[in-house]
């Protein structure tokens, strides 16, 4: 027989899954095409500026004091500028205010009153030519927020394993070291093969490994695939990427 907290937590880990599934089916609808530097922008933006451009954005958001939503805006940028590029050819004189209209539009989109969109941006940028491209965003991809699906809102589900057997502090630290892993991810070309539920999984199953182990990080892909329905492969691949650019950029 369950107890009354055991029949509360498991009705939590249906509505999680059911949330979990919702958003990774809404997903498939919001992606970048893979081959887009070729397809679409025909070889004249290269991996490198792609990841100058939005390693450029980060330093920004980072240097910024913005709210603690400032991951999520980051990997909103991101989803939007590749988004973009994989539907509308870009010169590479336009590629970095490109960037910026994407963290401008993201910033507006998940945080309207923060001090990114609203001071950061316009007191040092060409705002009136940046609302322009960002009008593009929304008017050639149709940017919102019910189709921006981004890695940091599966955190919370993902973690919530985690929560019987650890402190809320540490469920804190495993977050805040996911949060900081997904710059390494979104610089990376390569990033646009992974849906955001597989990225957030990489994140977090490195931050695991990191701060409590490899059985509990076990423990949190098994958790990890009967919330997403997804093959285990995919995680697996997917942090074995996360590794090599994290040593690629150690080296």
């Amino acid at each position: 027989m369950y107890n009354t907290h055991q029949v509360k937590r498991k009705m939590k880990c249906v509505r999680d899954c059911k949330l979990v599934q919702e958003m990774v089916a809404k997903e498939k609808c919001c992606l970048a095409d893979p081959n887009y530097l070729t397809l679409v922008q025909k070889g004249r933006i290269t991996p490198l500026m792609r990841r100058i451009a939005l390693d450029w954005i980060f330093e920004l958001v980072d240097s910024t004091e913005a709210s603690p939503g400032g991951a999520a805006v980051y990997t909103a940028a991101c989803c939007i500028f590749d988004r973009y590029l994989s539907v509308q050819t870009v010169s590479l004189e336009d590629l970095q205010d490109t960037a910026l209209s994407a963290l401008l539009c993201a910033s507006r989109i998940l945080e309207p009153d923060s001090p990114l969109g609203i001071s950061a941006l316009e007191n040092y940028y060409r705002i009136n030519k940046l609302r322009k491209i960002e009008d593009q965003f929304l008017n050639t991809v149709k940017i919102s927020q019910d189709n921006l699906i981004l890695p940091t809102d599966y955190y919370l589900p993902f973690t919530r394993i985690l929560s019987d057997s650890f402190p809320e502090d540490v469920i804190c630290d495993v977050i805040y070291h996911s949060h900081n892993l997904l710059p390494v991810f979104y610089s990376e070309y390569e990033s646009v093969l992974h849906p955001p539920s597989v990225i957030a999984a990489a994140c977090m199953l490195e931050s695991v490994n990191r701060l409590l182990g490899y059985e509990v990080c076990l423990e949190l892909l098994t958790d990890i695939v009967s919330q997403t329905n997804l093959h285990p492969c995919y995680f697996v691949k997917a942090t074995k990427d996360l590794r090599r650019w994290i040593s690629k950029l150690a080296s």
